[in-house]
């Protein structure tokens, strides 16, 4: 799927999502496939979980898309995943990812004051010399700047006060890199992958 028709999906989306009945004060998961492909309601059947996940999510697109998404909702949690797609889209460096991640959690915490912002780990890629891996997407990105952008927003967390969700350290080998049992092309995760995400973000929202 090139950047265009992924663009097309993501206003869809997102018109779906402006348009949905929705509860305050509930839980909202926002960020980009990581967040969308999320199965809750196999995962989190007891809770009542809104998942504003969008394939193609950016730093730049959730800042614009951030009143519809989230502050509206008044949630009592957040879960945030992006970042990913800034390296792989736009080519974006680390600081300029971080500084806009920032600029979003600043803005949740001025506009939906009680709400208890997790930010997640970015996922690294395997760059593995395999027929089934997506290069389109795995060459876009390289894991030591995801390695740094963690780093950064580790921190940022812990001096701040906001929870970071490292899920990474469950998915990744000791070349931290993606483990290749945990993905169908090196970017992507599969159904394994996932259950390891679902497990690691539910220790969170209790």
């Amino acid at each position: 799927m090139n950047k265009k028709e992924i663009m097309k999906k993501y206003k869809e989306k997102l018109a779906v999502i402006a348009s949905r009945d929705f509860e305050k004060n509930q839980i909202v998961l926002i960020g980009d496939c990581l967040i969308e492909n999320l199965k809750i309601d196999n995962d989190f059947t007891d809770l009542s979980i809104y998942n504003n996940g969008i394939s193609g999510d950016t730093s730049v697109l959730l800042i614009q898309s951030l009143y519809k998404r989230v502050i509206k909702y008044k949630p009592k949690k957040i879960f945030l995943s992006v970042g990913s797609n800034d390296m792989g889209f736009e080519d974006m460096n680390v600081k300029d990812i971080y500084n806009n991640i920032i600029e979003i959690v600043q803005e949740i915490k001025r506009r939906s004051k009680d709400t208890e912002i997790h930010i997640l780990s970015i996922v690294p890629v395997n760059p593995a010399n395999m027929d089934n891996i997506a290069r389109e997407y795995v060459d876009a990105r390289d894991n030591f700047d995801i390695n740094m952008l963690n780093y950064y927003l580790r921190n940022y967390a812990r001096k701040n006060r906001l929870k970071f969700v490292d899920i990474t350290k469950y998915l990744k080998n000791d070349f931290d890199q993606l483990r290749i049992e945990y993905t169908i092309d090196g970017f992507h995760l599969n159904e394994l992958g996932y259950s390891v995400v679902s497990k690691t973000i539910k220790q969170f929202v209790y």
